[in-house]
């Protein structure tokens, strides 16, 4: 929001897309999680993508710096984030710990917002976007940490960037333009194709590791090595 005030959208937008790349290499030198070379190259096409549909507006002005200065801020805690549920995830329920930041964080902000003016209607909007807007995808989140890799995770969250911009197409008329639609459109075939063949790898990994358990009995109680929560990495 502080961004948003000193630099444009745009601006602010293609900064945090940088969030996916932040992570993956958090991610290999904090956690030592290697990561796929589809993975790298989905974070780079992606990361095009979304420069593709913003770049146009992309502004100079004296504020523009330190607004994109701020805007990173953005990125790197969400790649911390990340990398932190990664590596609790699988031993601490989080899910708790979203109740007591949603509490501090209103009792922060609260002497900033008094008096407020807000109508009950506009209450009750807000606290519909806390539920389904905040809690429940950041629950979703959590326990996705568990199953897959950072990256992939910080990758997936950039289709909020593109499903922004269609619902305010859909729920507002606010008719993206062509280079949004066709950078949003790379966006998604993007992450499409990345899980496709990660899907892919996966299975071909439960396949082998069943062989293997076929041919040697013992190896079914064997632990995993990987990743937080159990998960062989792959």
């Amino acid at each position: 929001m502080l961004a948003l005030t000193l630099t444009t959208v745009a601006n602010v937008l293609i900064t945090m897309s940088l969030s996916p790349l932040f992570t993956a290499l958090l991610a290999r030198f904090v956690l030592g999680h290697p990561v796929p070379r589809r993975t790298w190259v989905a974070i780079v096409f992606a990361g095009a993508g979304i420069v593709w549909m913003y770049g146009h507006n992309l502004s100079g002005g004296s504020g523009a710096l330190l607004g994109s200065l701020v805007a990173l801020g953005v990125p790197v805690a969400s790649a911390i984030n990340w990398i932190v549920l990664q590596r609790a995830g699988g031993r601490v329920d989080l899910v708790p710990a979203l109740l007591i930041g949603a509490l501090a964080s209103a009792a922060l902000t609260l002497p900033a917002a008094w008096p407020t003016t807000a109508s009950a209607a506009d209450l009750g909007w807000l606290a519909g976007l806390g539920i389904l807007q905040l809690a429940v995808p950041c629950v979703i989140a959590v326990r996705l940490a568990r199953a897959l890799p950072a990256a992939e995770i910080a990758l997936l969250a950039l289709l909020e960037i593109v499903f922004g911009i269609a619902w305010a197409w859909l729920g507002a008329g606010e008719r993206p333009e062509a280079a949004v639609l066709a950078g949003g459109g790379l966006v998604l075939l993007t992450l499409a194709l990345n899980e496709a063949v990660g899907l892919r790898a996966r299975a071909r990994d439960d396949d082998t590791q069943n062989n293997g358990e076929r041919r040697d009995p013992a190896a079914a109680s064997r632990p995993l090595a990987g990743p937080a929560g159990g998960h062989p990495a792959r």
